[in-house]
């Protein structure tokens, strides 16, 4: 493939390394004092902030499956595919969450505070397996790109480090809120490398 073809995958890290940060500082200062109460009232109903986390969703999707293409050219392990496939499912069932927002905006007002308390509940811990899982995930496949077997250029070894890091945090709970700087330091590495010829991808 040619520096062409993961032009649009580039822009996109780019675009993603801004919109993550700024929607999850902005979720966060809303929702520091009182979580589910603020929770309980977005699920209700619908926003701009619905639709930039949709985005954000389909961002990372689309750079995970750009960049399992890129695995299949240029590294010598089919696993790390594999393994990228197994994160854009589980970004999708996350942000798949937004279904039940809109849901819950057409059919909220016929139900109970209980009916809405509930399904809030289960929507959090569902949404915190899935993270979980994805952190699981993640961790695996930054130690696959860590092997030398798998060819990796030293851009992904790096980009294998941050995801390391973020899995680790994401598994604390507590310091994962760290993970709005640090993923997009790993989104910036991708963006470098998707527009930087394969032939110029220096391999360690």
């Amino acid at each position: 493939m040619t520096k062409q073809d993961y032009f649009l995958p580039g822009i996109a890290a780019l675009l993603l390394a801004v919109l993550f940060p700024s929607y999850w500082l902005y979720a966060f200062s809303i929702g520091t004092e009182n979580f589910m109460a603020v929770y309980r009232a977005d699920l209700l109903s619908l926003s701009l902030s619905d639709l930039v986390f949709v985005l954000i969703g389909v961002l990372e999707v689309y750079i995970y499956l750009c960049l399992r293409r890129s695995f299949a050219e240029r590294l010598s392990s089919g696993s790390a595919a594999v393994l990228l496939l197994i994160m854009a499912l589980l970004v999708t069932l996350f942000h798949a969450t937004v279904l039940i927002d809109i849901t819950l905006s057409i059919i909220g007002s016929g139900l109970t505070d209980q009916t809405i308390e509930t399904i809030s509940e289960f929507t959090i811990i569902g949404a915190l397996g899935v993270l979980f899982a994805y952190g699981l995930v993640g961790f695996i496949l930054s130690i696959v790109l860590l092997l030398n077997r798998t060819g990796a250029p030293s851009l992904l070894k790096y980009f294998a480090v941050v995801l390391m890091v973020c899995c680790l945090l994401q598994f604390t709970v507590i310091l994962s809120p760290l993970n709005v700087f640090v993923f997009p330091v790993g989104l910036l590495i991708l963006a470098f490398y998707f527009v930087k010829p394969a032939q110029q991808l220096e391999l360690v």
